[in-house]
C-alpha cells in the first residue's frame, strides 16, 4: 500500500515537535521528500555492527499507526533522497558505488551505523569494491565524513564503540569522531530508538542542528535520566527493591539497574510503537546509550 506525502509529513511534524522545532521546517522537509537536489541527500554506511539499528528502524515504520511509510525501504527509497544505504538499497556493485560518488558531488548527510575497525589497516571490514579495490570502513569514513554537511552516528557502536570495542578490542574499533576528529551528532542506543534517529535526521535535513550534551547526544531525547522518568521511582524512594528478577512492582536498582546513570527518554517514549521498554518488562536498564556501554562488570547488591 502506498501512502501519501501528506501522511509522511504528518510523521515528520511529530518528529519536529519532539525536537522542539518550528513547524515551518515541514516545508523544507517536503522539498527533501520530493527529491529536491538542493536539499542534502543521505548516505548511510554500515561498519562493525549487528545491523540492529536498521532492524529497529524497520520495525517502527512497519507497525506505525501515525500514517508513516509502510516500511523502512518505503521511507528511504521513495520518500527521502537516499543515495546509498547498503542494507536497504536494491542497487549493487558498480551501480551502487556510482550513486554514492554522485551524491558526494552534492550536499549530503552521512549516517553511520557500526564501529570502525582500524587494525590491519581496517581490512577486517570492507564496505564496497571500486575499480577492483576493496574499500574499508576506515577508508570510507576518512573519505566521506569530511565532506558531509552533518555526520549522524546511528547507535552506540558508531557513537562510542559499543559492543564491538569491548574488552581487548583486537580489531581496534573506533567511533567515528575518534577516527576522523570530526564532531558528530550521536544517537546512541543498542539498538537506537527509531524516533531518536528519524527525528534527528528530519531536524538536520531542515538545517536545524539539535542542541546536544557533552557526549554529542540531542538533549531532546537524552536530556534526563531514565530513573527520573521511571514509573518505579516512587518505589525507589520507599526503598522497595526487588531481590530477584521477575518480581513485579519493585525497583530494580539493587539488581544492577543503570537507570540513575543513563540519559534517555525510554520510560516516557516507550519502544515497539510505545508499547514497552526494558524496566516495564522487569529487566534492568543496561545503560546502552552511555559511552561506557557495555560495562565491564555488573554489580548486584543485596536489597
Amino acid at each position: 500500500m502506498k501512502i501519501s506525502r501528506r501522511s509522511f509529513l504528518k510523521y515528520c511534524i511529530g518528529s519536529a515537535a519532539a525536537l522542539g522545532l518550528d513547524l515551518s521546517v515541514v516545508g523544507r522537509l517536503e522539498r527533501a521528500i520530493a527529491g529536491d537536489l538542493s536539499m542534502p541527500t543521505v548516505i548511510w554506511i554500515e561498519g562493525a555492527s549487528c545491523s540492529g539499528c536498521s532492524v529497529a528502524l524497520a520495525n517502527l515504520i512497519g507497525t506505525s499507526s501515525d500514517g508513516g511509510p509502510t516500511d523502512v525501504a518505503d521511507l528511504l527509497i521513495n520518500y527521502l533522497n537516499v543515495s546509498f544505504a547498503k542494507t536497504y538499497m536494491s542497487a549493487a556493485g558498480d551501480l551502487a558505488v556510482t550513486a554514492l560518488r554522485e551524491a558526494q558531488k552534492r550536499s549530503y548527510i552521512l549516517v553511520v551505523e557500526g564501529g570502525i575497525p582500524t587494525a590491519f589497516d581496517g581490512m577486517t571490514c570492507t564496505v564496497f569494491s571500486e575499480n577492483g579495490t576493496d574499500i574499508t570502513m576506515k577508508d570510507a569514513m576518512l573519505d566521506l565524513a569530511p565532506g558531509a554537511s552533518s555526520v549522524i552516528c546511528a547507535g552506540t557502536c558508531s557513537s562510542f564503540g559499543g559492543i564491538p570495542a569491548t574488552g581487548s578490542n583486537p580489531l581496534e574499533i573506533r567511533s567515528v569522531s575518534e577516527l576522523t576528529g570530526i564532531q558528530t551528532i550521536n544517537i546512541p542506543g543498542c539498538p537506537v530508538h527509531p524516533d531518536w534517529l528519524v527525528g534527528t535526521i528530519a531536524s538536520v535535513l531542515c538545517g536545524k542542528i539539535p542542541s546536544t550534551d557533552s557526549n554529542g547526544r540531542p538533549t531532546a531525547f537524552y536530556g534526563r535520566t531514565v530513573h527520573s522518568q521511571c514509573p518505579r521511582k516512587p518505589l525507589y524512594d520507599k526503598n522497595s527493591f526487588a531481590d530477584n528478577f521477575g518480581q513485579e512492582g519493585r525497583c530494580l536498582k539493587q539488581l544492577g539497574c543503570n537507570g540513575p546513570e543513563t540519559y534517555a527518554d525510554c520510560p516516557s517514549r516507550g519502544w515497539n510503537n510505545g508499547f514497552n521498554y526494558c524496566v516495564q518488562s522487569n529487566a534492568n536498564c543496561i545503560g546502552c546509550v552511555e559511552p561506557d556501554f557495555p560495562k565491564s562488570e555488573l554489580v548486584i547488591r543485596n536489597a
